[in-house]
């Protein structure tokens, strides 16, 4: 549709006017719906005999997966971006009003009752509803939108605040990528200087970066923490591969196979870390363009479906009756969209139980990746004379394994919800305990140091 579009504005077919003045050389936003459905698909469509633009394209009909609810106020070329950049798993085929609709003809029999209009049709066929925001005004400050944000709640669907894909997030990413590879000249260049200092209390600062990179609402401090994280942990990757235990003391506490054993799975799990803190840019880019897509939910919103416009005085009153009996609920729901980015039944009965939902769909994949890499074995794993590092790698290897299968088989908002909740598990209980197991390990108390580890682990 895009280059269609893009080719009919070259050539003319489609012109800015006085309700739409957009730049023809505009290629982020683009002409209106409103203009593309007048100057573009109306025509199109009325050669072939006045049929949807949907139907056109595929005169069989497609089952409906997504249904694509917005205002026909952004631009053609916004719109399709955040659709195809939000586009839920496993949903093939979408319905949108602009497209579905035959735009030629009077279809306002069909809309006599809404319950049973297009909209409800398609929309009890999909799983889930997409919400695509605009910088004009918030999409439920339009009746119709309210009512689709109505049955979707109705009908238990999952509903999901649509985003662009955020500019800038390569360069973001490389700036992290700069930092860590100045970091890793350092370590380099510093050999062993330092080492004993640095060694005990990395940890100790590595996992305040971590928590701020995470948990901070505070974009600035959060791209702090990532940029100081890539640099320090690159650092502390080169630095270690010059230790010994010797240069630390630890040579009467700890055999050369577990010492061997123990630099390995630092360096590996520092090189985890390297990766997140640079992958974690990229998504505190798409935290901000989610953030910046729930403002312009909130533009001109009343805070209540109820105080929306339509155009149409007979529709109006024919939703409105609908509706009355279950406003505030509807409203709860789209609160939800707009804090959360994402309203399903499960979330909302999550939110009312206490759970802190805010930024909910604005979960990253860096954190699960430090997470997977985390739980790889060293290549020494297997080799070592410590029974208790063996059993160590062991567990975890069998552990990243049921998790990797149990993952596969979870929905979307599950897994959402799964690394939401782990984060902040694993940063407030996992990562304390592991400090607590590297100070053991330094005094030779392997047992005490196993049982802890594989606690934490666990929980």
């Amino acid at each position: 549709l895009c280059p269609a579009v893009s080719r009919a504005i070259k050539t003319g077919d489609i012109r800015p006017t006085e309700l739409d003045a957009f730049d023809p050389q505009d290629t982020v936003y683009g002409p209106t719906i409103y203009t593309v459905n007048e100057q573009f698909i109306k025509p199109r469509t009325a050669r072939v005999g006045n049929m949807s633009w949907a139907l056109m394209k595929h005169p069989s009909g497609l089952r409906c997966d997504l249904f694509v609810t917005h205002a026909w106020q952004e631009g053609i070329f916004e719109f399709v971006g955040k659709v195809l950049n939000s586009w839920p798993p496993r949903a093939k085929h979408a319905w949108c009003c602009m497209l579905a609709n035959p735009q030629n003809l009077d279809i306002s029999h069909l809309l006599m009752t809404p319950s049973s209009s297009p909209f409800a049709l398609a929309l009890q066929s999909a799983t889930y509803m997409l919400v695509v925001p605009n910088r004009h005004a918030s999409i439920y400050t339009r009746l119709w939108c309210s009512y689709e944000a109505y049955l979707a709640y109705e009908l238990d669907k999952i509903i999901v605040t649509a985003s662009a894909r955020p500019a800038g997030r390569v360069l973001a990413m490389l700036i992290a990528v700069l930092c860590a590879v100045v970091g890793g000249a350092v370590g380099y260049a510093q050999g062993g200087w330092g080492g004993k200092f640095i060694f005990n209390v990395f940890g100790f600062t590595v996992y305040p970066l971590l928590l701020g990179s995470v948990l901070s609402s505070n974009y600035t401090f959060r791209r702090f923490c990532n940029l100081l994280g890539a640099f320090w942990c690159s650092e502390y990757y080169m630095m270690v591969h010059n230790l010994s235990p010797e240069m630390l003391g630890w040579a009467a506490l700890h055999s050369d196979n577990e010492w061997g054993h123990w630099r390995e799975m630092c360096a590996n799990s520092t090189l985890a870390l390297v990766i997140y803190f640079c992958s974690a840019e990229i998504d505190r880019m798409r935290s901000m363009a989610n953030m910046h897509e729930a403002d312009m939910l909130k533009k001109n919103y009343t805070g209540s479906i109820y105080g929306a416009d339509c155009t149409s005085a007979d529709d109006a009153a024919k939703i409105r009756t609908e509706i009355a009996g279950v406003v505030p609920e509807v409203d709860r729901a789209v609160d939800q969209l707009i804090h959360a980015g994402m309203s399903t039944r499960n979330l909302r009965s999550a939110a009312e139980s206490g759970v802190d939902v805010e930024r909910f769909a604005s979960v990253g994949y860096s954190f699960g990746y430090l997470m997977a890499m985390s739980s790889v074995p060293t290549p020494s794993s297997l080799g070592v004379t410590s029974k208790y590092l063996l059993v160590l790698a062991l567990f975890n290897m069998v552990l990243g394994a049921i998790t990797l299968i149990a993952w596969c088989y979870l929905t979307w908002e599950s897994k959402i919800f799964g690394t939401f909740v782990s984060q902040k598990v694993i940063l407030v209980v996992q990562r304390p305990a592991r400090l607590t197991t590297f100070a053991l390990w330094q005094r030779g108390h392997m047992s005490t140091f196993l049982l802890i580890h594989l606690e934490a682990t666990i929980i």
